[in-house]
């Protein structure tokens, strides 16, 4: 097959951009692979046709807007059996990958955008840019007589049922792809490894440790487990903050409030994601919305319990008692499920150890590239 990728930047940081990474590398050994992309950082472009797409990459909106102009200026109807677009990152997708549905996200993001405190260029540009996106997936998604429809790969049933709820998709095929995980480089940690990495960063090894992970940290609920953490003075658990947010001093300002700021560690960004995570012992996740955390998936890979929010991903990953455990937005509620897995550390081990092996069973990166793989094959054979 003859396959193009549209992704802005290619990176492995991004979870959106490192599944194009993954699943490009892998498909490029069998296929003739091209990249549209604005960066390509971390891959392997031996087997790739990066074509770069040149544009402004400041603010959001307009890198977005430039990038979505070029790319559906560059990529004709016919050049290719598969335009991969991620999102709506241009018109001329055949299947699309579907990591969030905009509008759904839109509305927690007005609603927490309340609280937040952050400059009215970075609101407005912020608000700019939801409001181009969704006009964009309009545009895309909706069914137009006439036209073949795309096949549709939400990450997650959560996602495949908001993708319904807000847009008439007509007899579009839709899958379910979801996101995976690095099970070399996300993986548990020797006991040596994991005493080292706690005392380069001052967790004691008789503590438990809950790590967080992520950016916008209103949307993925840290206010939630910092307020949990003031219930749990009495406990020996430490909570690790992986990532960074520009609402940072509300945080940690928060966190002095709760009188558990010494039991709270504002890591920053991690450039050691695989080791903080192998050093934890579950991962804490009380997100108000995802498509499909790649963060949750790369921590169970590193043998951690998830803790989270009944939110999309989550409600198919976890199964309570067995990898995980299901929270809700309410800190004093959070407070006590968290007492009683730490009433039994054992238990957490038998749960992250079964966490693990859910990943090697169903969320590595070579059996979504082989579900994509088969997605194409089924989008060219169908008639829709």
């Amino acid at each position: 097959m003859k396959i193009a990728y549209a992704m802005i930047n290619c990176n492995r940081r991004d979870g959106s951009a490192r599944a194009v990474n993954e699943v490009a590398e892998r498909l490029a050994k069998k296929h003739e692979v091209h990249l549209y992309a604005r960066k390509a950082e971390d891959l392997d472009l031996s087997n790739i046709a990066w074509h770069r797409v040149p544009g402004v990459n400041w603010a959001e909106v307009i890198d977005f807007g430039s990038y979505y102009f070029e790319v559906n200026r560059r990529v004709r109807p016919g050049q290719f059996e598969i335009v991969h677009t991620i999102g709506c990152n241009t018109q001329r997708g055949n299947v699309v990958t579907i990591q969030n549905i905009q509008p759904a996200k839109k509305l927690i993001l007005d609603r927490l955008g309340r609280s937040e405190k952050v400059s009215p260029a970075r609101r407005l540009t912020r608000w700019m840019y939801l409001n181009a996106t969704c006009a964009a997936e309009k545009r895309l998604y909706q069914h137009s007589e006439g036209h073949k429809a795309p096949m549709f790969l939400p990450v997650s049933r959560g996602v495949a049922a908001e993708l319904k709820k807000h847009y008439n998709i007509g007899p579009a095929q839709v899958r379910i792809v979801p996101n995976a995980a690095d099970t070399v480089r996300f993986k548990p940690l020797s006991a040596e490894a994991r005493s080292a990495w706690r005392t380069k960063h001052n967790v004691p090894e008789d503590r438990i440790m809950a790590i967080f992970a992520g950016g916008e940290w209103a949307r993925k609920g840290l206010d939630f487990a910092i307020q949990a953490m003031g219930h749990l003075k009495d406990v020996p658990l430490t909570l690790f903050v992986a990532g960074d947010d520009p609402d940072r001093a509300r945080f940690t300002q928060m966190a002095r409030d709760s009188g558990a700021a010494d039991h709270i560690v504002f890591g920053g960004f991690r450039k050691d994601m695989p080791e903080a995570l192998g050093s934890a012992d579950f991962f804490l996740f009380p997100s108000w919305y995802e498509a499909f955390s790649l963060a949750t998936i790369e921590a169970a890979a590193c043998g951690l319990p998830v803790v989270a929010t009944r939110i999309n991903g989550t409600e198919d990953f976890i199964s309570p008692g067995e990898n995980g455990d299901f929270i809700e937005h309410d800190a004093a509620q959070v407070a006590t499920v968290l007492r009683r897995l730490c009433e039994h550390p054992h238990h957490l081990k038998i749960m992250g150890a079964n966490a693990r092996e859910r990943v090697e069973m169903n969320y590595t990166w070579d059996r979504i590239a082989q579900m994509t793989e088969d997605a194409y094959l089924a989008h060219l054979n169908s008639s829709n």
